[in-house]
């Protein structure tokens, strides 16, 4: 027989299964043994079955004493039992749970009090659970639980799929450790089937008020806290998707994010391909709390993939967008598709359609962190529009009660901003380039003397019908700690070109610029009379080789108020020189 046994290929399995109900099969063999030898002893003593039950539908009162007696006697003998088994599947019970979380999660386990109780249900709980990475106390431990509460019945315990009905976590910490390059993940990747080792299934598990710490490489840089609120998860299981519900706050920019989905079921061999989909809200975003912006943003979406490549889309809405440069709440909305490494928080941006006022502009990027030393995330994106409005742009970015200037703009840029948490806007960086078509200025003082430069550059100073001219502009440019450095920046109209170089403080709204204005006309034929005829003496001096007159200027003072001068050996030999446009 023993041989027998030994050839057949389930042995393993039915060793396990023995072994596994051994503890219950002990607990309930005592008890039936006496039960059996209780119901004997009216059969020993004579009577028949028919008398028995003769007896019971009289109801005698001898009948009902014996079978309350021998009832309450098996009771009795239940709750001994139960109680002489008690240390015996309570030692059972915390080795093996001590054993699954050791290897499992690759740490040392420690708790200061491990108790279980079968009465009136069955009850787990683990006070002050301590799980540490590989024993690492340099670090803080990996999982922390003041108190872990399992509760469940018997008969679903002896289920071929034991079913627990509800599982607490109160003062749940999770520490994820930093990981370096190469390393060994964080959870042990298993070749073992799970869901057959550990059939169980868990119908509820909460946690409430936890939190997640990501610990940094550099123990001097702080570390990035995510408290959860409330967290469920139904039906966890290791051979099926767990639904779960979780509210929670983000640190920057703060707010409150809600998400329902599924996830699971847990990929052992590699967890970072476990399996997530579901949708989030974000509401009540404050983008003060990243210094340089202000406004109010909300945002919703849905998410699918693998942890590590989650795919998002979702829009955002912030009705009182503002840089501080320019203090005016613009309604900004967006659109977003991404990929986001859910084991680090990087996240890749596909495509990003930003809208406000009358404005477009599509980017995309990435936000990592690229370098460890300093707090936060890099941001790098490429962006560009092609019919981008100028008064939209001024709006945004520039402090000034109405926009002086209305066109159709089209740019391009790469844009960063390093990780830190000083102001945004001396973060920034930007390298682009613009041009402005049709540009007109809004106020008539600033319009008219566009008109006057165009109509002395033509050589016409008196005709004053050429009026109401448009304007081009283009450049290239970086802005670098608050200040925009102009390297190549032409303003076109009818007649005359002006080419600069100089800088723009976003903050105090400064002007240094120096550069070349070139004009059709000679100098002589910008005016009339008595100051036309002396002015010829000089026209030599100012001829330039492709145009009538070229003059070294300089711009300086304030946006506010700009002072427009000769630049006395200026930069008119230093800069390319571009020919003017010609009258149409």
């Amino acid at each position: 027989m023993d041989k027998a046994l030994s050839s057949d290929p389930h042995k393993k399995s039915i060793q396990g299964g023995c072994a596994h109900y051994q503890g219950f099969s002990v607990f309930l063999q005592a008890p039936f043994v006496v039960f059996s030898m209780l119901v004997a002893i009216p059969i020993a003593s004579g009577h028949s079955r028919q008398d028995r039950c003769a007896a019971g539908r009289d109801g005698s009162p001898d009948s009902m004493r014996r079978w309350t007696f021998i009832l309450g006697l098996v009771f009795l003998l239940a709750l001994l039992t139960l109680y002489g088994l008690g240390p015996r599947i309570h030692a059972m019970v915390r080795d093996r749970a001590q054993r699954t979380l050791q290897t499992h999660f690759a740490s040392k386990v420690e708790f200061s009090n491990f108790d279980v109780s079968l009465y009136p249900h069955v009850q787990l709980t683990i006070s002050q659970l301590i799980l540490r990475h590989h024993g690492r106390t340099d670090i803080p431990p990996l999982i922390q639980v003041r108190a872990v509460t399992m509760t469940s019945n018997l008969i679903n315990l002896l289920r071929a799929k034991p079913r627990i009905a509800f599982v607490k976590l109160d003062g749940l910490q999770i520490h994820m450790p930093p990981r370096q390059p190469g390393g060994e993940p964080l959870i042990q990747r298993t070749d073992q089937d799970l869901a057959k080792k550990y059939p169980a299934l868990i119908a509820e598990m909460r946690a409430d008020d936890a939190i997640i710490v990501i610990l940094r490489a550099q123990p001097e840089k702080p570390p990035r806290e995510f408290p959860i609120h409330h967290l469920e998860l139904h039906n966890v299981s290791f051979d099926r998707p767990a639904t779960f519900h979780a509210t929670l706050t983000n640190s920057v920019p703060t707010g409150e994010i809600e998400s329902n989905g599924e996830f699971g079921p847990w990929q052992a061999d590699a967890p970072s391909k476990t399996f997530a989909i579901g949708r989030y809200k974000f509401q009540r975003a404050d983008l003060g709390t990243l210094k340089g912006i202000r406004g109010i943003l909300s945002s919703e979406g849905t998410f699918s993939g693998p942890l590590d490549y989650l795919k998002v889309e979702g829009t955002t809405d912030t009705p009182d967008f503002c840089l501080r440069t320019a203090d005016h709440p613009t309604s900004l909305h967006t659109e977003f598709s991404a990929v986001v490494d859910g084991t680090n928080g990087d996240t890749y941006l596909s495509n990003v359609t930003a809208q406000f006022r009358h404005t477009t502009i599509i980017a995309s990027g990435k936000i990592e962190d690229a370098n460890p030393e300093v707090k936060g995330k890099t941001i790098l994106l490429e962006a560009f529009s092609q019919h981008a409005r100028v008064e939209d742009l001024i709006q945004l970015a520039v402090k000034t009660d109405e926009p002086i200037m209305t066109g159709v703009a089209s740019l391009k840029a790469k844009i960063s901003i390093p990780e830190g948490d000083s102001d945004l806007i001396e973060r920034l960086r930007i390298q682009g380039q613009f041009r402005i078509a049709d540009g007109q200025f809004t106020t008539s003082e600033i319009q008219g003397k566009v008109d006057t430069l165009s109509r002395k550059a033509q050589g016409q100073p008196k005709a004053m019908e050429i009026n109401s001219v448009a304007s081009e502009m283009a450049g290239r440019f970086q802005v670098r700690n608050g200040v925009v450095t102009f390297s190549n920046l032409n303003f076109d109209v009818i007649g005359a070109s002006v080419n600069l170089r100089g800088t723009y403080n976003l903050d105090s709204g400064g002007l240094d610029f120096h550069g070349n204005l070139v004009m059709q006309a000679k100098l002589s034929q910008t005016t009339t009379g008595a100051k036309s005829f002396f002015l010829k003496a000089l026209d030599p001096f100012f001829k330039g080789e492709n145009a009538g007159t070229v003059l070294a200027i300089k711009i300086t003072g304030t946006k506010d108020n700009p002072t427009f001068a000769h630049d006395r050996g200026g930069a008119s030999r230093k800069l390319e020189v571009s020919s003017p446009k010609a009258s149409r």
